[in-house]
């Protein structure tokens, strides 16, 4: 579904991918592991269209997206929820849900629109019981799942995640990774950013460890689990004993 090849950007004179290349099949999970300051980020804002690529390609559902603006990506199947949620906190829940929907149009575009409202809100309960709640006044991890549905509201089949475990509660976190694997059952392939390696590679099929820019290291799940450098690198000197 998603294939990225010997891909480069930056910013300004910084180089900060430097010729990464993996891909995504159809129906997978795949995380991205990777210290703060790897490139994670920049690489879901280059496929995004956020971030223009210096070099390399970007291919989705077998069509080149490379370079395209971030609207044309939404339009072609790709939807990003961003680190950090930048939801719109002075509008509603509702009204920032209907922000994913907006490449639809006309009639048949509202009736989708709505669909797609009433499957976010059976994902999330708890932002249809806050849809009419201001963003700005949830809670981080009520952020966090708005930005995963207003993700969700363009029916992308490819749906990029940057670091949904980050500063909000364990609990909402476990809550946020049961969902990942009903968006699989859906139909939807999901690329996963994470620094919370160990939750990441619990729920995906495969994962790539980014350094400094370049890939590192790839495999399924349970390989990677197991590999000694990423334990020590990214899972801590406690992980067996933790998940024994």
């Amino acid at each position: 579904m998603l294939r990225i090849l010997n891909l480069e950007t930056g910013y300004g004179r910084l180089r900060v991918l430097k010729g990464v290349s993996l891909h995504v099949s159809s129906g997978e999970i795949v995380t991205l592991i990777g210290a703060n300051g790897a490139g994670k980020s920049t690489l879901l804002s280059c496929v995004a269209g956020v971030v223009r690529p210096w070099a390399g390609e970007v291919v989705l559902n077998g069509r080149p997206i490379t370079g395209l603006p971030p609207e044309q990506v939404v339009a072609s199947g790709c939807s990003l929820s961003p680190e950090g949620r930048q939801v719109f906190g002075p509008m509603t829940v509702r009204e920032n849900l209907l922000m994913g929907g907006y490449v639809r149009r006309g009639e048949r575009g509202r009736e989708e629109t709505e669909a797609a409202l009433e499957e976010v809100y059976g994902l999330f309960e708890v932002l249809r019981q806050r849809r009419d709640q201001l963003a700005g006044t949830l809670s981080g991890g009520e952020q966090q799942m708005l930005a995963i549905g207003r993700a969700l509201m363009a029916r992308p089949r490819l749906v990029m995640m940057d670091e949904p475990s980050l500063g909000i509660a364990p609990r909402v976190v476990q809550m946020i990774y049961e969902t990942l694997p009903e968006l699989k059952r859906r139909g939807m392939t999901l690329l996963l950013v994470e620094q919370n390696a160990r939750a990441a590679l619990r729920v995906a099929d495969r994962g790539y460890v980014l350094e400094t820019g370049q890939i590192v290291c790839e495999g399924d799940s349970e390989e990677l689990l197991g590999n000694r450098e990423v334990q020590r690198a990214y899972l801590g000197k406690d992980y067996r004993r933790i998940d024994e």
